[in-house]
């Protein structure tokens, strides 16, 4: 039998991606809610966190004909779409989140598009494979990796000798 099952990004309410990704859970709606620790800082303490990667932005696994489902579930608002077609990320893509997550470092996501430098290709660690732009802010470097298809950007810092230029 045919997978027809499509990556689609569908958008929640302000802060309630993890209520919805309970939601989809519950339902038996593969999704994927990309998130990252980040070290937040209170008055009297410290505490690793993790947060969601895009604000607002839950990836579903579905069939054009069970995409509605997902409604049942509150806290969705809509399906992302561009110029009236539902935005659809290749699975290339979602593996590509998936490994920016688990690196180790802060992330910082943009939506600017991928800044000058040279084109690299990460040579060791748990993003070997991974393709991208380097770009350098005093002594460290910085690796953008472009999701195309959602219009951001994924930075974060590389060690100088991980990574190989493939021009």
């Amino acid at each position: 039998m045919e997978d027809n099952r499509k990556w689609y990004v569908i958008t929640t309410k302000s802060r309630s991606e993890k209520k919805v990704s309970l939601g989809l859970e519950k339902l038996g709606i593969e999704h994927f809610l990309p998130l990252q620790k980040q070290l937040k800082q209170w008055k009297d303490r410290k505490k690793w966190v993790e947060i969601p990667l895009f604000n607002s932005y839950i990836f579903v696994h579905t069939t054009e004909q069970l995409r509605n489902e997902v409604f049942a579930v509150p806290g969705v608002v809509k399906y992302l779409a561009f110029r009236g077609t539902p935005c659809v990320l290749q699975p290339e893509e979602i593996e590509r989140i998936n490994k920016i997550c688990k690196q180790e470092h802060e992330i910082t996501i943009t939506n600017r598009g991928l800044l000058t430098g040279d084109a690299v290709e990460v040579t060791e660690g748990p993003l070997k494979g991974l393709k991208g732009k380097i770009s350098h802010k005093g002594n460290n470097a910085y690796l953008y990796i472009q999701i195309e298809n959602l219009g951001f950007t994924a930075s974060f810092k590389i060690e100088r000798d991980s990574f190989k230029s493939i021009n």
